[in-house]
């Protein structure tokens, strides 16, 4: 009989390339997603760092859709952010989200 653990695989997660106002391209792994008064967010790490139980996230606001891209971009106003943080911290099972202000 096969080891149950050796059964699981390890989580894949989705990613997303942001292109900084300098041309460079950074990949972020998708943690989760919410809807939130009809906008769609994404909590994100920096791929490089998923291995680091201290790693910052990034919360993004999905503000278009088109045939070939979708564009994100990062919540800055604090009281978005807040309430958008909120709802990550509800449905977290899977991580920890502590707000750093």
């Amino acid at each position: 009989m096969a080891d149950i653990f050796e059964e699981v695989e390890e989580l894949e997660f989705e990613t997303v390339t942001m292109t900084e106002d300098d041309g460079t391209e950074v990949e972020f792994s998708i943690i989760d997603n919410v809807t939130c008064g009809g906008e769609r967010y994404l909590l994100v790490v920096e791929t490089e760092f998923m291995d680091d139980e201290e790693s910052e996230a990034l919360i993004l606001k999905e503000i278009a859709i088109n045939t070939e891209d979708v564009t994100y971009e990062v919540v800055e106003n604090d009281e978005e952010f807040d309430r958008v943080a909120d709802l990550f911290a509800q449905n977290g099972d899977d991580y920890d989200v502590e707000i750093q202000g």
